[in-house]
């Protein structure tokens, strides 16, 4: 399957699925066959598997005491309620803090406790405790200090305010590292010493335990603070998970909180069909903005506050973060495609700017990683710190954490995982760290050659895709982490309709036929993917499924992930300003007929591409190569053909710049070869490039005839040519010469069925000569 920017990896189904599902249908399990086929294909193999896969209300809440340190957490903040000292809920600025923070916050103000909180401002306070805040806090009288969703890290600070007399209390779910803090307790899903059932909590979630230890029951009202921490936060969907997000779903519909219900209204949400995506892609995001870029507290306060004017006050300006920061990023993109647009891809991308804020560069860095496939780390140069802030993100191929551990020296600070680290370098260091991976990236030779993963749940046709089936398939949810949304393949579709859409028509929506059925598709940003597809084509659509509303109606839709064509793609960029994007193929070998052009563009070609002449690529091992980009016509067809056939090319780019068109100019008569003997035998010796143009206005002979009659003319003797002084040679003994067999004449006639064949034939044409070599198009 060609086009396709993922490696599709379809889930299997077992031999005997059909006797499976006509087994569960028999006891009762009213759900249909695709459905049934669905469930088998993501591994749910029981009766009893499947209802708590689709159960909508799950009961899943574990006991809150089977944290470790809980009941030792628990005695400490009840006798600091009981004697009135003040507390400090220390926080964090992304969305599972804020939520973390306000579950706490309101859990203490219920048990009637001197509360206080603060949400660390990134940009000034840095993540985790911060020891010069703790001071001021502890000045101030403080107590005690509940951290959440930080804290398992925070080594100086919590030191300094357990020394201070000051009791922490951590609850926390991030990586824990060789040795804990010493707090007076540690609350944590993945305690070393501890046996908790379900390790994947959230910073909410383990927030959420706290309040109901506290409180002895499960703080209803609080549920949905912690689902929208723990969708924001990417944890596993499983388990408790499931339970926290699925009832915190439920209760957001008639949510209490007058800034959360503002901003569902103000973004038009389907307040009885909200699912996870709600949170990830309306929610979460908006928290988020804010806390990229300074301080997050109106958030939690949005969240908080009961008064309708204060809501609209701060979720306007929330409003206005979250642009900023969407602006931001567009910008920053902008700003280094263009810097990467002027050369080859590197390896790995390194990019900084003092201007660009370290809040979002993470965002950035994500999508030049899933873009070009390789890792890409982006950076604000903090002058007055002297040191460069940033944010990295990797594909499968590189685990970037690994990497960075192997050149810590070169590093302030770092701390990650596999795919996604944050890290501080010194400037006096940033050289040698930039080297350093430019050095690890160049010897890993699969950077930007490997696609990446796209796992296939089924593949379905149109006739099966309909609402009721939809709906099954939102049984399964909520998604995410661990519970990925399903993907389907519809095969071998037509494209019926197919328009641009979006501000800047960077959007597709197709409609897809099969068989007399069709189905609404969109593509967000697939714009450049389907600019070469026509209607009538075939491909094969991958996406997720789900109900469109509109008007009243609600109807299929399918969410393109990726497509795919079976045979070869093909990229029809003659004469139509493909510049931008014929320098950013990667895996490809160009090929030319003149070295002239070869030396001109040799400098813009990506790592993974190859630029030969024709005769070079019929000699050459192709292998490597998946698309073949066909810069000129060769000097004759056969030279083609041998290339076509070398390998199962995926994709064909035709460019085809021809320089003078012998087709265009077409062959001189018999009549002409006279007129410019006649005139020759007139002549002194002269320069024949100086020449050139005064003799063809002259004489009425097109320039590119007449380069061919004077190539006729040396090569049967009539004239010689030194260091480009041409001469007339005595003929009478070339009187029986054939003009039209010379070899010059045949390679002309080469060049022109050449140019008839490629540069001035419809695609269509193309296509079947093609197929007609044996190859599949």
């Amino acid at each position: 399957m060609n086009l396709t920017h993922y490696e599709w990896q379809y889930r299997s189904l077992p031999d005997d699925w059909q006797d499976k599902v006509a087994e569960w249908q028999q006891a009762g399990l009213g759900y249909s066959d695709t459905f049934l086929r669905l469930c088998l294909a993501r591994g749910l193999e029981t009766l009893e598997e499947i209802k708590n896969a689709t159960n909508q209300m799950p009961q899943t809440f574990h006991d809150a005491f089977l944290l470790y340190d809980m009941e030792r957490a628990v005695e400490r903040i009840q006798a600091a309620i009981e004697d009135q000292e003040v507390i400090l809920i220390y926080g964090d600025y992304d969305a599972d803090g804020i939520t973390s923070t306000l579950i706490l916050y309101e859990t203490l103000e219920m048990l009637g406790a001197r509360v206080i909180y603060y949400v660390p401002n990134r940009l000034v306070d840095g993540y985790g405790p911060n020891l010069a805040r703790y001071q001021d806090f502890v000045n101030q009288g403080v107590q005690l200090i509940l951290t959440c969703d930080n804290g398992v890290a925070g080594f100086e600070a919590i030191k300094w305010a357990m020394q201070a007399g000051v009791d922490v209390i951590v609850t926390d779910h991030h990586e824990v590292q060789a040795t804990l803090p010493s707090a007076y307790a540690v609350v944590h899903p993945r305690h070393p010493q501890g046996h908790y059932p379900f390790p994947d909590l959230s910073g909410a979630g383990v927030a959420l335990k706290l309040a109901t230890a506290l409180l002895g029951e499960v703080p209803t009202e609080l549920v949905e603070l912690a689902a929208i921490g723990t969708v924001s936060d990417v944890v596993s969907l499983r388990d408790e998970n499931r339970t926290i997000v699925l009832s915190g779903l439920q209760l957001m519909r008639d949510t209490m909180r007058i800034g959360l219900r503002l901003m569902l209204e103000e973004e038009q949400v389907d307040m009885e069909n909200m699912t996870a995506d709600t949170i990830g892609f309306t929610i979460g995001p908006r928290l988020n903005a804010i806390g990229r870029l300074g301080d997050p507290t109106p958030a939690l306060e949005l969240l908080k506050t009961q008064d309708e004017e204060e809501a609209q006050e701060l979720l306007a300006l929330i409003n206005e973060k979250n642009q900023e920061r969407k602006d931001l990023v567009a910008k920053i993109m902008d700003q280094v495609s263009q810097r990467l647009g002027q050369g080859p891809i590197p390896h790995i991308i390194i990019e900084s700017d003092p201007s660009w804020p370290a809040g979002v560069v993470g965002i950035v860095a994500g999508r030049l990683s899933e873009h070009y496939q390789r890792p890409a780390l982006i950076f604000q140069y903090q002058a007055d710190e002297g040191q460069y802030k940033g944010s990295g993100r990797s594909t499968e191929a590189v685990h970037l954490f690994d990497w960075l551990t192997d050149i810590k020296e070169h590093l302030a600070q770092f701390g990650g995982h596999a795919q996604a680290a944050g890290m501080t370098v010194a400037q006096d260091q940033w050289q040698e760290f930039v080297s350093a991976l430019q050095a690890k990236a160049q010897v890993q030779t699969d950077i930007g050659t490997r696609k990446a993963p796209l796992t296939i749940d089924l593949s379905l046709k149109l006739g099966e895709v309909g609402t009721d089936f939809i709906q099954e398939v939102q049984l399964l949810g909520p998604f995410g982490m661990d519970n990925d949304k399903p993907v389907f393949a519809i095969e071998e579709a037509k494209i019926n309709q197919m328009r641009l859409i979006g501000t800047n028509g960077q959007h597709a929506k197709l409609v897809l036929g099969q068989d007399g059925q069709e189905l609404n598709a969109i593509g967000f940003d697939f714009a450049d993917r389907m600019r070469d597809r026509q209607v009538g084509d075939s491909l094969t659509a991958v996406g997720h499924l789900d109900l469109n509303k509109w008007q009243n109606r609600i109807s299929p839709q399918l969410l393109l992930s990726d497509i795919g064509v079976s045979g070869a793609a093909w990229y029809d960029w003659r004469a139509s300003g493909q510049q931008g994007r014929l320098w950013q193929l990667d895996q490809v070998v160009y090929v030319c007929q003149r070295e002239a052009v070869k030396a001109q563009v040799s400098s813009r070609l990506q790592p993974g591409s190859g630029l030969m002449t024709y005769q070079e690529a019929q000699e050459a091992n192709l292998a490597n190569y998946q698309g073949l980009v066909l810069l000129e016509p060769p000097k004759q067809m056969s030279d083609l053909d041998q290339i076509v056939l070398s390998q199962d090319w995926q994709a064909f780019y035709l460019v085809l710049y021809a320089k003078e068109s012998k087709y265009l100019a077409g062959l001189p008569q018999r009549a002409d070869f006279a007129k410019l003997y006649r005139w020759l035998v007139s002549q002194e010796p002269f320069n024949l490039r100086a020449r050139l143009a005064e003799i063809s206005q002259g004489l009425a002979i097109n320039p590119v005839q007449l380069k061919l009659m004077f190539h006729v003319f040396y090569e049967a003797g009539f004239v010689s040519i030194e260091e480009g002084q041409v001469a007339v040679q005595d003929a009478s003994r070339h009187q029986n010469t054939n003009l039209e067999e010379t070899a010059a004449y045949r390679a002309y006639q080469a060049a022109m069925d050449s140019e008839e064949a490629l540069v001035f034939a419809t695609l269509e044409q193309i296509k079947e000569y093609v197929k007609k070599l044996g190859v599949k198009s």
